[in-house]
C-alpha cells in the first residue's frame, strides 16, 4: 500500500509458489487463449480436470491479513469485500488450503477453508509437507475424517488473454491504482471503451446513420453547457436551436439517475421562472445535487461539452410545466438515442454522487504470468462476473420504469455507483473486473439465446434484445413476400415476439410515481421500434406481433388478481388495461409450461409453443387495427374509444370457478354444446366473480406439436369476451372487451376440439 493507492500484480510468498510451481506452470503452457465463447471457465473441463493440493494459510485471519498486506491473489479470494463474505461461525477456526485444477480449456484455483483441521506453527514452516499431509488426508478420507470443507469456496480462474485485447481497465504496470473510481485509470477506460465503440461498432451508431439530414444532427431542446476548459466547469441552461448546435454538430451525454436521491425538494430545477437565471449560469452550491456535478465532469472527461438532465433540461413547475413535458416526454426514444453516451447513477447505498471508494485490488484483474507468445495470464474471481446483474440490472434504480426505458434507448453507458465501473454497449460489455475484449454472438443468436457478456452469461441484456429487435428488419427482407402466414409465423413473428416480450415483461416490473404513466414511460422504446421497422404501435401492442400480442395473461393466481383499471385509459386488449403489482408479471397463453424435454432436432424459436410444432395455423384476420391521434397511441385519454375488429370463429361458453385435483380453486370455461367433461382451461383478467359468467370464446390461432418428444397433441388459443358497457351495441353492432384468455389442450391426453362445427367466421368490436 502507497499513500497514493494500492500496487497491483504484487503475490505473497504463499501465493506465488502456488502459481510458479511446475504443475500449475506446465498446465498454463496448455491452455489456449479466452475468446470469450463460454460463460466461464470450467465449461468443456467439469469431469475431465486434474487436481493438485495446497496449503495456503493457517486461518482465515491469517489469509485476510495477506490480503490486507496487498497481495493482489489473497485479495481475490479473501471475500472480505463488498460483495462477498466467508461464513463465520464462533469457531471461525480452520485452515485454508489452494486446490489447482486443470482441464483441457482451462486452469482455476479453488479456495476453501477446512473447519475444525488445524496445524501448529512447526508444521506451517513446511510448506510442502503441509500440501503432501492434506493430500493424504484427503485421499484416506473423502471429508477429512470428520474436517468439514466449506460449500462456498472461491474460485480464481487464470486465463490467458491475446496481446491487445486488454481493454485497458488499470495499467500493465506496477503503477499504484487510486482507491477511489474518480481516478486516472477509471477515466482511461472509459475514454478506450467509448472511443473503440464510436469507431467499430456499426449497431451503437444506428441513430446517427438514420438521420435524415446528414448535415446536421438532433438535439434535443435544451441541454446543459459544462463549460469549454476541461476540468473548469462553468454549466449555464442553452437552448439547441437558438445556439446553432445542430448545425455544428455537437455531440451530448445523458444521465440517469433516481429521483429521490438527486432531485430533492431543496435541489435546483427548471421551473418557468428561473429558465432565464439558469442560462445565464447554473450554481455549483449545495443546491446542485453532487451527482449532477459528477456528471458534468465526466461529460467533459469523456470528451463532450454537453449533457441532457431531465429535470434540468424539462420544467419542472410553473405555468409551462405540464405543456413541456407532455412535449418533451414523447421525444425519449430520440434524446437517449442520439445520445453519445448515458452516464448511470446507480445510487448504491442512497449514495448522492457517481463515484464510490473501493479496493481496486478487488476488481482488477491480477497478471500472472507473459507469455512467449505475448500472450498474457490474468488472475480473476469468477464470482465478480454475475455482479452486472447483481449491481446493475438488478438495482434499485433498475426498478424504476423510466430509468429502464433509457437504458434500452441508450446505444452506450457507463455505470457508476456499484463496487466497480461498467461499460455496457450494443456491441459488448466490460467491468474493471474483466477488462477484456470478447467475442460475442451474432444479433440473431441472441434471441433465443442468453445474452454472452464479458461481465457474465446474463439472463436478460436490454440493449443487445433491443438491438436483436430493431435489426431483424434485415433478416426479414431477405425472405419472399408470398411465404405462407404459418412459415412466417415461426421465422419472423416469434423472435421479433420474443424479443418484444422480454422487453415488455422486464418494463412492467418496474414501478412509477404515477402508475398512470405505464404507456407513456414506455413511448419512447415503442417510437424507437416504429422507427427502425415501422411496425404499427398502439398502446403496449403491436399489428405486426398479431395473434401473439393478444395472448397475453398474467402469472398471478386465481384469488391474488387485483380488480383494479389501470390509468392509462388502455383498452381492454391491451395487458396495460389493468393494474400490475411489481410483483405480477405477463406471460403468452401459448407459452409451453410442461414437459420441457425437447428432441434433437427441436427449434429454440418454436419452444414458444410446445416442445416440436408440427403445424401453426392463423385461424382469425386483423381486419382494424386502430389508428389514433398521435399521442393517443402513447398515452391514450378517455374519451376517444380504441378498439380492434377481428374476423374468425366464435363459441359461446360458461366460467365455472372448481377445485382442481389438489384443492385449489381454477377457473374452467364449458363450451356450449360440448362434452361437459372436458372443460377448457382459462385465465381471466382480474378476480370479478367468475363462476356461472356467460362468455364469447373467439379462436386466433392454433397448432399442433410433439410433447415429451413422442406424443402428438392439438393446441388453441384465443380471447374470452363479454358484451361491453351497458348493453354493448354501437349502431347496431355488439362491443365487447376482453376479460381473459385461453387454450385447449392442458386437461385431458385427448382433448376436444372446442370449435368444431362453428365453421362460419363473424366480425367482432373489441374496445
Amino acid at each position: 500500500m502507497t499513500s497514493n493507492g494500492v500496487v497491483p500484480h504484487v503475490l505473497c510468498g504463499r501465493c506465488s509458489r502456488i502459481i510458479h510451481s511446475d504443475w500449475v506452470q506446465e498446465r498454463l503452457g496448455r491452455v489456449k487463449p479466452w475468446t470469450g465463447n463460454s460463460n466461464w471457465a470450467l465449461d468443456g473441463d467439469s469431469g475431465q480436470e486434474e487436481r493438485l493440493r495446497f496449503f495456503h494459510s493457517e486461518s482465515l485471519e491469517k489469509l485476510d491479513a495477506s490480503a490486507a498486506a496487498g497481495c493482489h491473489l489473497c485479495t481475490l479470494v479473501s471475500k472480505k469485500d463488498q460483495y462477498f463474505e466467508w461464513s463465520k461461525d464462533e469457531e471461525y477456526t480452520g485452515l485454508v488450503q489452494v486446490v489447482a485444477c486443470a482441464g483441457p480449456y482451462s486452469v482455476w484455483l479453488e479456495t476453501s477453508r477446512i473447519q475444525e483441521l488445524e496445524i501448529d506453527e512447526d508444521m506451517a514452516n513446511d510448506l510442502a509437507g503441509v500440501d503432501e499431509w492434506l493430500e493424504e488426508r484427503y485421499n484416506e478420507s473423502y471429508d477429512f475424517s470428520g474436517a468439514w470443507i466449506m460449500d462456498d469456496f472461491v474460485t480464481v480462474q487464470l486465463r490467458k488473454v491475446r496481446s491487445g485485447t486488454y481493454s485497458p481497465a488499470g495499467p500493465d504496470s506496477h503503477t499504484p491504482l487510486s482507491p477511489s473510481s474518480d481516478a486516472p485509470e477509471i477515466l482511461k477506460s472509459m475514454q478506450y471503451w467509448l472511443k473503440d465503440c464510436v469507431a467499430n461498432h456499426p449497431e451503437c451508431n444506428r441513430y446517427s446513420s438514420t438521420q435524415k439530414d446528414p448535415t446536421a444532427i438532433w438535439l434535443p431542446t435544451r441541454l446543459i453547457d459544462v463549460g469549454e476548459v476541461p476540468g473548469n466547469l462553468a454549466p449555464r441552461l442553452v437552448i439547441s436551436a437558438a445556439e446553432g448546435l445542430a448545425q455544428k454538430k455537437a455531440h451530448y451525454l445523458t444521465l440517469s439517475h433516481s429521483w429521490s436521491i438527486s432531485t430533492k425538494a431543496h435541489n435546483l430545477k427548471l421551473e418557468t421562472e428561473n429558465m432565464a437565471q439558469l442560462q445565464d449560469s447554473i450554481p455549483l452550491d449545495d443546491r446542485l445535487s453532487k451527482t449532477f456535478r459528477d456528471a458534468m465532469k465526466i461529460t467533459q472527461q469523456l470528451g463532450c461539452r454537453y449533457i441532457w438532465i431531465d429535470s434540468l433540461c424539462i420544467i419542472q413547475a410553473g405555468s409551462k410545466a405540464k405543456e413541456d413535458w407532455q412535449r418533451e416526454g414523447l421525444t425519449m426514444s430520440d434524446v437517449y438515442g442520439y445520445s453519445r453516451c448515458n452516464i448511470t447513477a446507480l445510487g448504491t447505498g442512497g449514495n448522492d454522487g457517481c463515484y464510490t471508494p473501493r479496493n481496486p485490488l478487488q476488481t482488477s484483474p491480477c497478471r500472472i504470468k507473459v507469455c512467449d507468445d505475448k500472450s498474457t495470464v490474468y488472475a480473476v474471481n469468477s464470482l465478480l462476473e454475475n455482479t452486472f446483474t447483481e449491481n446493475v440490472e438488478q438495482s434499485p434504480l433498475f426498478k424504476r420504469g423510466w430509468v429502464f426505458q433509457e437504458s434500452v434507448l441508450s446505444s452506450r453507458a457507463v455505470y457508476f455507483g456499484a463496487p466497480q465501473l461498467f461499460w455496457e454497449c450494443r456491441h459488448q460489455a466490460f467491468a474493471e473486473s474483466w477488462p477484456f475484449k470478447t467475442d460475442t454472438p451474432k444479433v440473431q443468436q441472441r434471441l433465443t439465446e442468453p445474452t454472452l457478456r464479458a461481465t457474465g452469461d446474463t439472463p436478460f441484456s436490454s440493449k443487445t434484445v433491443f438491438e436483436a429487435l430493431c435489426n431483424a428488419e434485415e433478416q426479414q427482407a431477405k425472405q419472399g413476400a408470398n411465404e405462407d402466414r404459418a412459415r412466417h409465423l415461426i421465422e419472423h413473428t416469434f423472435p421479433s415476439f420474443l424479443a418484444w416480450e422480454k422487453i415488455a415483461k422486464t418494463f412492467i416490473g418496474t414501478s412509477l410515481t404515477f402508475t398512470s404513466d405505464r404507456l407513456f414511460a414506455m413511448a419512447g422504446i415503442a417510437r424507437a421500434i416504429e422507427h427502425f421497422r415501422s411496425f404499427t404501435y398502439v398502446t403496449g401492442t403491436w399489428r405486426e406481433l398479431y395473434p401473439l400480442d393478444l395472448l397475453w395473461r398474467f402469472t398471478r393466481e386465481l384469488g391474488e388478481r387485483n380488480n383494479v383499471i389501470s390509468g392509462s385509459n388502455a383498452p381492454s386488449w391491451s395487458w396495460a388495461a389493468k393494474e400490475l403489482n411489481v410483483k405480477e408479471s405477463l406471460k403468452n397463453i401459448a407459452e409451453s409450461e410442461k414437459n420441457t424435454q425437447r428432441p434433437d432436432h427441436w427449434d429454440g424459436n418454436k419452444r414458444f409453443l410446445v416442445e416440436s410444432v408440427t403445424s401453426v395455423a392463423y385461424l382469425s384476420d386483423l381486419v382494424e387495427f386502430p389508428n389514433p391521434p398521435f399521442e393517443s397511441k402513447y398515452r391514450p385519454d378517455n374519451e376517444g374509444e380504441i378498439a380492434i375488429v377481428l374476423k374468425g370463429r366464435v363459441r359461446k361458453g360458461l366460467v365455472k370457478t372448481e377445485l382442481d385435483v389438489q384443492n385449489y380453486p381454477e377457473d374452467r370455461l364449458y363450451v356450449e354444446g360440448k362434452d361437459a367433461k372436458s372443460p377448457v382451461i382459462v385465465h381471466m383478467d382480474d378476480d370479478t366473480p367468475t363462476d356461472g359468467l356467460e362468455v364469447v370464446l373467439f379462436l386466433l390461432m392454433e397448432w399442433e406439436g410433439l410433447v415429451s418428444n413422442y406424443w402428438k397433441r392439438q393446441f388453441q388459443a384465443g380471447l374470452i369476451l363479454v358484451p361491453a358497457k351497458d348493453d354493448g351495441l354501437k349502431g347496431g353492432q355488439t362491443v365487447y372487451r376482453r376479460v381473459g384468455a385461453f387454450r385447449t389442450g392442458e386437461l385431458s391426453d385427448c382433448p376436444v376440439d372446442a370449435f368444431d362445427g362453428s365453421e362460419v367466421e363473424e366480425l367482432l368490436r373489441i374496445c
